[in-house]
Parts: C-alpha cells; sequence; structure tokens
C-alpha cells in the first residue's frame, strides 16, 4: 500500500472512530435520566415541598434540598459569614431531602456546586404560598432562587399560588407545574432566562389553560406597617402586614391569575436598559 493510501486509509480510521464516540455521547445523554433539583423560600418542611416532588417524578429524578428555614420575601439575598448547616431529613411519604442554613439563593449555590454533581437539568423553586406576580417578584426568594440557578448556567422555574387556595389545590396545582416543567424538558430554555409560573385558586370547572404573560408594573398586592411598642419597652415596632390582590391590564400576569388562568412569565438575567443608555450617553461626553 503506498503512502497516500496509508493516509486516507488512517484519516477514515479516524473519522469512524470519532463518529462512534460522538454517537455514543449522544446516545448516553439522551438515556440518561432528566434531572430536577426542587427548592423553595418556605422551608424544607414546607407542605407545598413533597407534593411538588411527587408531581415532578413523571418528569425526572428528583432532588429536594432547601433552606432549613422559612426564607419568605428574602430576594436574592446570600449567606455570608456564617457556617451552612446540612440537615437530611425524610419528608411525607418517605422523601429524603436536604435542608440547608442559608438562604434560597445560598441554598441553589451549594446544592449546584456541592450536592447535585453534576449540575442538575432543571431547577424548580416553590410551589410557593403566595403569588409573585407584577414587581412583587423582584422581591421573592422563590423567584430569586431560581435567578440564582440561571445565575449559575442552569435553567429554571419558580412556581408560586395564590395565598388564598386551599389545600385541595396544592396537588391539582403541582401537576400544573410538571406540564409546564416537562415542555421546558422537551423543548429547553434560551441561556439567561426562566419561567415565573403563578397559579391561581381552582376556578369551578377547572384551570382555563395556560397563557404566557408580561410582568404587570405594579405589586401582587398591598403592603402595610402597623405601628406599636415592643412589650415591657418604650421601643416603637413595625409590624409588615400584606393583603393579596391588585389588578393590572389584559395580557399580565395579575390579569391572568385573575381570570382563572396559569400565569407563565418569561424572565431573563440582566437588567440593561439599551434605550436609557442611548437618552444618557449624551450626558457624559
Amino acid at each position: 500500500m503506498s503512502r497516500h493510501h496509508r493516509q486516507r486509509a488512517s484519516n477514515r480510521f479516524v473519522f469512524l472512530c470519532t463518529a462512534i464516540v460522538a454517537v455514543s455521547l449522544v446516545t448516553a445523554a439522551a438515556q440518561r435520566p432528566y434531572r430536577i433539583l426542587i427548592s423553595n423560600d418556605d422551608g424544607v418542611r414546607a407542605p407545598a415541598l413533597p407534593v411538588l416532588a411527587e408531581a415532578l417524578k413523571s418528569v425526572g429524578d428528583v432532588v429536594i434540598v432547601a433552606p432549613e428555614n422559612d426564607q419568605s420575601g428574602i430576594s436574592q439575598a446570600l449567606t455570608g459569614a456564617a457556617p451552612i448547616v446540612r440537615d437530611d431529613v425524610t419528608l411525607v411519604g418517605g422523601l429524603t431531602a436536604i435542608g440547608l442554613a442559608a438562604t434560597p439563593a445560598t441554598t441553589i449555590q451549594v446544592a449546584i456546586k456541592n450536592i447535585v454533581t453534576p449540575p442538575p437539568d432543571l431547577v424548580v423553586t416553590g410551589i410557593n404560598t403566595a403569588y409573585n406576580l407584577g414587581t412583587s417578584a423582584y422581591l421573592s426568594g422563590t423567584v430569586g432562587g431560581a435567578r440564582q440557578a440561571v445565575i449559575e448556567g442552569v435553567p429554571a422555574v419558580a412556581t408560586s399560588m395564590a395565598a388564598g387556595s386551599v389545600a385541595r389545590d396544592l396537588s391539582a396545582a403541582a401537576q400544573q407545574v410538571a406540564g409546564v416543567v416537562r415542555q421546558v424538558r422537551d423543548r429547553g430554555l434560551p441561556p439567561r432566562t426562566f419561567l415565573n409560573v403563578n397559579i391561581p385558586p381552582m376556578p369551578t370547572g377547572g384551570y382555563k389553560g395556560y397563557r404566557v404573560t408580561t410582568q404587570a408594573a405594579v405589586r401582587a398586592g398591598v403592603e402595610t406597617f402597623v405601628e406599636g411598642t415592643r412589650p415591657g419597652t418604650t421601643r416603637t415596632i413595625y409590624w409588615s402586614v400584606y393583603r393579596e390582590g391588585a389588578s393590572a391590564p389584559e395580557g399580565t400576569d395579575i390579569w391572568a391569575v385573575n381570570n382563572g388562568y396559569v400565569s407563565i412569565t418569561p424572565m431573563r438575567i440582566g437588567e440593561y436598559d439599551d434605550t436609557l443608555a442611548k437618552t444618557i450617553r449624551g450626558w457624559f461626553k
């Protein structure tokens, strides 16, 4: 065999080996179970957590890592100097879970970097026991945890339901979440994006369906502060009182849940405003 023919044969052999490896990797990826990390901001013992986990078992393999205690309304705060204590617990139905003494965002960081390795295919936070609609989403630990997951390179879905929903709605709400997660598994999400899902109380006759919505420009409720005096002292204290309920135009997340639809709001990482940038460039010449 001439040198030229030997070289061609060698090239064909290398190409064949490369093709076999590529096919093997694709096949392995296709056969690997879809892995879902579930977390929340209500704490690892929140009643919604095992219900959501059971619903998502039909979509993929579930791992639960959540804050040890209630961290509602803490947004995307991170745990600082304090050590993060781990507590392995057993939930209702025999589900195993891990509680971390950390904020939702830090819980997600630790879970992705130290516990769920390699990283999960998807993070699902919730189901929160109050809406995270409109500008209230910026204050939410549920949404903050999902946003942190995307920053860490993992797609995410934040899920919440009305504060006024009753326990019998929880299982139905979890099935609605499973429907969303199934679509994300099958179709994927663009980089640096996540979904904020809000589920209303079950209307008579069932949910009306899903609506892809915009984020309303108002809060999902009204927060007031009751002033008082700390018992045994003269120090003034303030109690936060939040009442859920708001209205917004059709097409927004608030309108959707007010009208019996499951709201799905696409969100992204980054708040850079190109229009404002063009306006202020002239200020700094």
